[in-house]
C-alpha cells in the first residue's frame, strides 16, 4: 500500500473513531430521532424552502426595503418554531457538539502539520471557548 493509501485508511480509521465517541453517537442518536419525526422533517423542509425563496428574491432585486423586512421577520419566526421543536433543538444541540469535537481533531492535525506539538503542554487547553486561534 502507498503512503497515500495508508494516509486515507488512517484518516477512516479517526472517522470511524470520532464517529464512536459519546457526541459521535448522540448525533447519531438525535439523526434517527430526527429523520424519524415528520413534523420535525416538515418545519425544516419549510423553512430551509421559505429561505431559499428569499434569497432567490433577494438575488434577482425582486425585493423592496419594506419586503425584505417582512421577510426578515418571518423566517424569524421560522427560526423560532425550529428551536422550539425539541427533535430539531436536541438535533442541533448534538451536532454542535461532534462538530466541536471534530474541529478540535482538525486543529490538532493542523498543528502538528505546523511543527506545534499540542501535546507538550503548550498550545491547546482542550476548551474552544478558551481559544485565542492557532498561530
Amino acid at each position: 500500500m502507498s503512503n497515500l493509501g495508508i494516509i486515507f485508511e488512517k484518516s477512516r480509521e479517526l472517522a470511524k473513531l470520532l464517529l464512536e465517541t459519546e457526541e459521535g453517537k448522540a448525533l447519531n442518536d438525535a439523526r434517527y430521532i430526527f429523520e424519524g419525526d415528520n413534523m420535525a422533517q416538515k418545519l425544516m423542509s419549510d423553512y430551509s424552502l421559505y429561505r431559499q425563496n428569499v434569497n432567490n428574491r433577494m438575488a434577482e432585486g425582486s425585493l423592496s426595503n419594506e419586503e425584505i423586512e417582512k421577510e426578515n421577520d418571518i423566517l424569524a419566526q421560522k427560526i423560532k418554531e425550529l428551536q422550539e421543536n425539541e427533535v430539531i433543538k436536541q438535533y442541533f444541540i448534538a451536532e454542535n457538539n461532534f462538530n466541536n469535537i471534530v474541529n478540535h481533531t482538525m486543529n490538532v492535525f493542523q498543528a502538528t502539520i505546523a511543527g506545534d506539538d499540542f501535546l507538550s503542554g503548550g498550545g491547546c487547553s482542550g476548551s474552544c471557548a478558551t481559544c485565542g486561534g492557532c498561530h
